[in-house]
């Protein structure tokens, strides 16, 4: 039997955040986003590496109505940027971010090889990773997610393959190796657990996803480089929704495609933002930005489009949610189904 997809499009609800140096109602230059049972929403600020600014490394939750609700992590101070002597709860490179079923943050960290784990308050409790290519080790880890019975899935990017670990750290399982093949890697970035279990991958440098069964088992692949629709420039981050459809940040390419169970192209979006709450409140507080907004030609069209698009999610109500990595915000979007008289299409 073949699933027929209803037509679909996809409404602009909403932007969230603005950019944001330190704590508070902002981010700067995220990279990843994941959700809780509750539907609060946890996005990880990398920041940059320019000592002035190593304060905007943290996690902020918040609702998808753009109530902060906290946030955590610190800086590494410049003295300190080793492995060896970064303080517990700091990052340096942070790059994914995910929940186990109590709620603990796990932060992966490619300058530190390692993970960090806080717990549902945000309190640093544990720490662990070691620098190498064997069994437990890791090489710039960058995607993580949880399966159903809290196994970590982590992509190990520089080593071209994907570990499945304890919560504490221990070695289950592997599989991937450096290639362009059906299961092989090269510099994998997102990750994504399905409600199956079913595994996907986003091959930054292939330029393409792939699908695995939850024990490795290569399943299919979709994507090749360009520009064209169901190409990829970099694909960096990928949801699966309730119907199974898929959703892939094109990262230099500035869009969002979505993409049906089996990976055929079925639309894209190039962002259509306004500005956030948070924004807004600070507009506002300054007469000269509001007055160089209105006198400011052509603003709502360039500012609208996505710019570096690393990480989507999906919740349960179909809202779509989309981290914009160079405009420090996420653009929401809600999916909708064509109905006609009868059902749907």
């Amino acid at each position: 039997m073949v699933t027929q997809i209803p037509p679909l499009t996809f409404e602009y609800s909403h932007t969230i955040g603005r950019q944001e140096v330190r704590s508070g109602n902002g981010f700067f230059f995220p990279v990843a986003i994941t959700k809780d049972e509750g539907g609060l929403l946890y996005v990880l600020s990398r920041g940059t590496e320019t000592p002035a600014f190593f304060p905007c490394k943290r996690v902020t939750v918040f609702t998808a109505d753009e109530e902060l609700i906290r946030d955590y992590g610190q800086k590494v101070p410049p003295e300190e940027a080793t492995r060896e002597m970064a303080p517990n709860g700091s990052f340096m490179w942070p790059t994914s971010v995910a929940l186990d079923s109590e709620n603990n943050t796990y932060v992966s960290d490619e300058w530190l090889d390692r993970v960090s784990v806080f717990d549902k308050d945000g309190v640093w409790t544990a720490k662990w990773g070691t620098p190498g290519d064997g069994d437990g080790e890791i090489d710039r880890p960058s995607g993580l997610a949880f399966d159903k019975n809290d196994n970590l899935y982590l992509v190990d990017s520089r080593n071209s393959r994907v570990q499945i670990l304890t919560r504490d750290g221990r070695f289950l399982d592997k599989w991937g190796r450096k290639g362009s093949g059906d299961g092989e890697f090269d510099m994998p970035w997102g990750i994504e657990i399905d409600r199956n279990g079913d595994v996907y991958i986003a091959d930054w440098r292939n330029d393409r996803v792939q699908k695995f069964a939850p024990d490795g088992r290569f399943l299919m692949k979709f994507g090749t480089p360009g520009r064209g629709d169901g190409e990829f420039n970099r694909p960096t981050g990928v949801a699966v929704d309730g119907e199974g459809l898929i959703y892939v940040t094109d990262f230099k390419n500035d869009r969002l495609q979505v993409f049906d169970p089996d990976g055929g192209f079925i639309t894209k979006l190039t962002g259509e933002a306004t500005l956030s709450q948070w924004a807004r409140e600070r507009v506002e507080l300054d007469p000269l930005a509001s007055k160089g907004r209105r006198l400011a030609q052509g603003l709502r069209e360039r500012e609208k489009a996505f710019q570096g698009p690393i990480a989507v999610e999906v919740d349960d109500e179909d809202r779509v949610f989309v981290v914009e990595c160079a405009r420090h915000r996420v653009q929401v979007f809600h999916k909708q189904t064509a109905i006609f008289q009868g059902g749907l299409l």
